[in-house]
């Protein structure tokens, strides 16, 4: 049997063109994949509840992770205007039948208010959210159980059925040791009992 498979994979080689370079290439992207700097797991906030978890990449990038839902991943950074932008990858939100469509923007209830939010999709399942740091968002990130409730916008009004939901319990604290990791500092830990 090992012969016949030797055979016939020989037998592919000469017949098809440009197999020993396809062969090639995927073992250099391998290569390439396996000599990316890989993330340095920091701090767990909440080992019980799913995150946020604090990461480090090489160079002081550094990241929350989030998973509180199933079938969602969150991830935070400081963007360049150190604006907060939360990355969302939600395929379960698809597999579940939920529609999620802005059209640039999302409405955030801040404080007793909503609270426009730019958002892009680099791609469907996953949008991107950037946050004005303020007052009332870092109040509401504070709370055990803070839940942030993006509102799809489509056409200037909410579209009310259309909703991403982010379970963010302690996330300003996460946030705080973000930032001291992007400046290289020792992040502070958990805080707490």
């Amino acid at each position: 049997m090992l012969g016949l498979l030797a055979l016939l994979t020989a037998l592919a080689t000469v017949l098809i063109p440009g197999l020993p370079q396809v062969g090639d290439g995927l073992a250099t992207a391998s290569r390439t994949f396996a000599a990316l700097p890989h993330a340095e797991k920091l701090i767990d906030y909440a080992p019980e509840g799913g995150g946020p978890v604090l990461y480090r990449l090489p160079g002081n990038v550094c990241f929350l992770r989030l998973s509180r839902q199933a079938g969602q991943t969150e991830w935070v950074r400081r963007d360049d205007q150190d604006r907060i932008e939360i990355t969302v990858s939600a395929p379960g939100l698809a597999q579940a039948g939920g529609r999620f469509d802005p059209d640039g923007t999302a409405e955030l209830q801040l404080g007793g208010r909503a609270v426009a939010v730019p958002v892009v999709s680099p791609g469907l399942p996953t949008w991107r959210f950037t946050l004005e740091d303020s007052p009332a968002l870092q109040e509401t990130l504070d709370a055990d159980e803070a839940t942030l409730h993006f509102i799809a916008v489509r056409g200037g009004k909410p579209v009310p059925e259309e909703l991403l939901s982010i379970a963010a319990g302690n996330l300003w604290q996460g946030i705080q040791g973000l930032e001291s990791c992007a400046i290289g500092a020792e992040p502070p830990g958990v805080v707490g009992p």
